[in-house]
């Protein structure tokens, strides 16, 4: 195996460690939206139709400050957004584990 190869498949496999994280409660569900979306590109894969649900949680939450961002925050934003996100991610969670279930299936 090449470089690029070994590169390839260990992005790869990052992607289903994330997905595998997410979907065992193990990992934030914004945070690893955030990392399958950057991570997509890294596989080569960026519009492959499994990804699209993913892309809309993405989409519909990039405005949720998370890591060292939240530290520029001031305490009353946090907690309403917090507030805000984790009625989303409730909402939501179904949704985002199942499109997690698709990736792992179309990423063996």
């Amino acid at each position: 195996m090449n470089l690029p190869e070994k590169i390839l498949a260990n992005k790869k496999a990052e992607l289903k460690s994330v997905v595998s994280s997410m979907i065992e409660g193990q990992m934030h569900l914004i945070e690893g939206i955030r990392k399958i979306c950057r991570l997509r590109f890294d596989i080569g894969q960026p519009d492959h139709e499994v990804f699209i649900p993913i892309r809309g949680v993405d989409s519909e939450t990039d405005h949720f400050p998370l890591g060292a961002l939240r530290t520029e925050c001031a305490p009353e934003y946090l907690k309403r957004i917090d507030a805000e996100m984790d009625k989303y991610i409730a909402e939501a969670r179904q949704e985002i584990v199942t499109a997690c279930e698709e990736i792992l299936k179309a990423f063996p």
